[in-house]
């Protein structure tokens, strides 16, 4: 007798080209039988009039932090990610993320954790590790040894690539992105990189990257392209990476469904310059956080919080909906929210972004069609990391998603970012039920996900 079985559902799982009515019998954790049969089981769901999917996967997120001296994690985000159906994440992103990522993760472990994760070591943090540095400068060819030492470790030890925030550490140049990218080639894992310009200077910042691709063979992933190229260059952006992919290189790409990107008042993305580079005026930013929370800024108050509070979250609404549906609707993007929230403050990317793009784009603009959008959210970004996640083969974790494809929808939003979204009926996590409509019964189910 099986522990769960789910009844009677649409099941969609394009790594095993499943579109059928069909029984799922779980046992043990995993997934045990996909039948036309009859079976019976210790609790039995009626699934008939819901769609099961592979538990969606994020692999570009931001991590809860960890309290080091409580021994605890900040649980926030990821319970957001369980709501809205993901159940495998991976953190570390545009460079930073956990001081020391194998900690982290064995913390996981111990701990338990809202959903599996996985980490990409992080740049800034390798730099950080070996000396204080100048985010604006480069560092000596030892301080790169050093780097590359300690990358080596981390890797070999199941961190499952390395992030690279361009933009945020201005001061790499090509020495220092080109030697991490060879450790990283050496293990056959993934450099993932916000890269160092947006705009009218993408192109120029994307072909950086895949110059270092080309040198070194490495596999890129190019994060959240629509912050970084929805605003004119989208075209020309997959043009290029049409084009070098089919020449050679492992180019990848992901991109959210939002046309606002978020990111701290502090941050580089905010030097001088950028009223001009987005053609905009300091009415576009909305701060999340502190006195001015909710508010459009102004020169003074974004002037002020910027050196008061840098690590505060703004919303810059900047991009352009045709360009960011041109984006997700590429057969070669991968859906990715790049939730990040500060004290449940941020951009509601972080609790919506996979609901939202099943209403969004295979419901209302019907751009993609269901199929598709559950492989942008299970198998194919499982693939990218080469994570054993995104599918319901038998014998895989039982990681699924039930939902209503009538009802489902997000609904967070700029005000309350963290809100659940609706239709959203089951998750289970590593073959147990974790989310039951709507509501989390168990959040600490998650285990680390790493590969050597």
């Amino acid at each position: 007798m099986f522990d769960y079985v789910l009844k009677g559902g649409q099941v969609v799982d394009p790594k095993n080209k499943i579109f059928s009515r069909l029984n799922i019998g779980i046992k043990n954790g995993k997934i045990k039988s996909l039948t036309i049969d009859d079976i019976s089981g210790k609790e039995v769901l009626d699934c008939s009039n819901f769609v099961i999917s592979p538990g969606f996967v994020d692999i570009h997120m931001h991590e809860d932090p960890y309290d080091e001296n409580k021994k605890y994690f900040k649980i926030c985000i990821s319970e957001c990610m369980l709501k809205m159906g993901v159940t495998s994440v991976v953190g570390g992103n545009c460079g930073s993320g956990p001081q020391n990522p194998l900690k982290y993760l064995r913390e996981v472990e111990k701990l338990g954790y809202p959903v599996n994760i996985g980490l990409l070591s992080a740049h800034a943090n390798l730099r950080e590790n070996i000396s204080n540095f100048d985010k604006y400068k480069n560092v000596d060819v030892t301080t790169i040894n050093k780097m590359c030492e300690r990358l080596d470790d981390e890797l070999q030890s199941g961190t499952l690539g390395l992030s690279f925030g361009i933009r945020y550490v201005p001061g790499i140049n090509h020495d220092e992105l080109l030697a991490l990218s060879y450790v990283v080639k050496k293990h056959d894992k993934v450099v993932a990189a916000h890269v160092r310009d947006d705009a009218e200077g993408v192109i120029s910042a994307i072909m950086e990257l895949i110059d270092i691709a080309k040198e070194t063979g490495v596999k890129i992933q190019i994060s959240h392209i629509g912050s970084m190229g929805a605003y004119g260059q989208m075209e020309d952006v997959y043009r290029l990476v049409d084009y070098y992919s089919i020449n050679g290189l492992d180019i990848g790409i992901d991109c959210y469904p939002y046309n606002a990107f978020c990111t701290s008042i502090g941050s580089t993305t905010f030097d001088e310059g950028f009223l001009e580079r987005y053609k905009i005026d300091y009415s576009a930013l909305e701060i999340t956080q502190g006195e001015y929370k909710g508010q459009r800024l102004r020169e003074e108050a974004f002037k002020v919080e910027r050196v008061e509070n840098p690590d505060y979250l703004v919303i810059a609404h900047v991009m352009k909906e045709s360009e960011v549906d041109m984006a997700l609707a590429h057969p070669r993007t991968i859906l990715a929210s790049d939730g990040v929230l500060n004290d449940g403050s941020g951009h509601p990317r972080a609790a919506g972004a996979f609901p939202r793009f099943i209403r969004e784009y295979v419901i209302n603009k019907k751009t993609v069609s269901l199929y598709d959008a559950i492989a942008k959210m299970t198998c194919r970004p499982a693939a990218r990391f080469g994570i054993d996640k995104g599918s319901l083969s038998i014998g895989s974790d039982a990681d699924i998603v039930v939902f209503d494809l009538e009802k489902i929808r997000d609904k967070a939003t700029f005000e309350k970012p963290t809100e659940g979204p609706e239709g959203i009926k089951y998750v289970f996590v590593n073959g147990k039920l974790v989310l039951d409509d709507g509501k989390i019964v168990n959040n600490r189910l998650g285990r680390s996900i790493t590969i050597d």
